[in-house]
């Protein structure tokens, strides 16, 4: 698929005309792209409805979705944060596991709060700030940072994105969604609570990064699984493989095998959705690959409401499991850090 060349303006590149639009205006572009998008631009595209009509702007703007995740893991620790932004508000969840022990922190926007999120994944502020905490999201090209602030957690992530995934995907009748991913990158800053503290580097830790945005659809679920691991030999290893979200003729699943892609076909979750920290065993239907998890620790959140309910589940732990390289090379790893998710959103 072919991207826009990038511009400078103001020392920051930016794209002339939006990669996602296509020729007919309002339409998006799907399928992988091999350089930044920009800004995204969600008033540009004409939303319809199921019917055909064009909806209002109001319409389009209530349909607009987006949340950003960071994270990072090492050999027993996990440390992670997301913001999730709707026209109702924004909300956010980050954690620390260390030790043994987990410790987490939960906002939700109020009057006079301090509300962002960055249109342009690779340039740009996410912010939750309230009296509670705070949560920021910096992106400065390929650089990111996440900063945590609050009494009980204090979180300083800086990573540095190579081989990025970037796909755009049809949802539902009329929607589309926009991911951005990448995973283990080297992991740099620190981590701290009243009873633990994590220097990311001492911990080998390695970083992941999901941007997710567009008209998804108002109840949306998905299964997500990450691997960001070392390997025995030196090289890092990250898997990054769900279902549905990204299956729309297009898929999101693959492997970076230090930052090289590798496509690794559908994926198939079985786990216990009544106690989802009990062993997960995730399986590439092309044959691809193979994967069996064990927590370490969860970050669960049940919430029921007229504007949003979900029901979200976030572990940590390990992996043991195989992927098959480009060359047909079956590749084995164990007590492989990452994560797991099972994830429920009326929104």
């Amino acid at each position: 698929m072919g991207v826009t060349p990038a511009a400078s303006v103001d020392g920051v590149n930016q794209p002339s005309s939006s990669p996602l639009l296509s020729d007919r205006s309002g339409v998006a572009r799907y399928g992988h792209f091999d350089n930044p998008v920009g800004p995204i631009r969600a008033g540009d595209h004409a939303l319809r409805s199921p019917m055909g009509g064009v909806v209002t702007d109001a319409e389009r703007d209530a349909a607009f979705r987006s949340f950003q995740f960071m994270g990072a893991v090492g050999e027993n620790m996990a440390a992670g944060c997301a913001v999730t932004h709707t026209i109702h508000g924004a909300s956010a969840f980050a954690y620390l596991w260390a030790d043994g022990v987990f410790t987490q922190l939960r906002l939700a926007d109020r009057d006079g709060d301090t509300v962002a999120f960055a249109a342009d994944p690779d340039y740009g502020t996410t912010v939750l700030s309230t009296g509670r905490g705070s949560v920021h999201m910096e992106a400065d090209g390929s650089k990111k940072k996440l900063r945590v602030s609050s009494p009980d957690l204090s979180i300083e992530l800086e990573f540095e994105d190579e081989s990025v995934l970037r796909l755009c995907t049809p949802t539902g009748p009329t929607g589309w969604a926009y991911v951005q991913k990448v995973a283990a990158v080297p992991a740099f800053g620190s981590a701290t609570t009243a009873t633990a503290s994590v220097d990311f580097t001492a911990a080998d830790a390695l970083a992941h990064h999901d941007y997710t945005t567009g008209f998804l659809r108002s109840e949306t679920w998905w299964h997500w699984a990450c691997v960001a691991a070392r390997l025995p030999d030196g090289r890092r290893l990250g898997v990054n493989v769900s279902c549905g979200t990204n299956e729309s003729g297009f898929r999101e699943n693959g492997a970076w095998l230090d930052g090289q892609w590798l496509e690794l076909g559908g994926a198939l979750f079985d786990f216990d959705a009544d106690q989802t920290e009990e062993p997960w065993e995730i399986t590439g239907t092309d044959g691809r690959f193979g994967l069996r998890f064990n927590a370490g620790h969860g970050y669960h959140a049940r919430h029921e409401s007229d504007a949003l309910s979900t029901n979200f589940h976030q572990l940590f732990g390990s992996f043991e499991g195989w992927i098959t390289t480009d060359d047909d090379k079956r590749l084995e790893f164990a007590a492989a850090p990452g994560f797991t998710e099972s994830q429920y959103l009326r929104w």
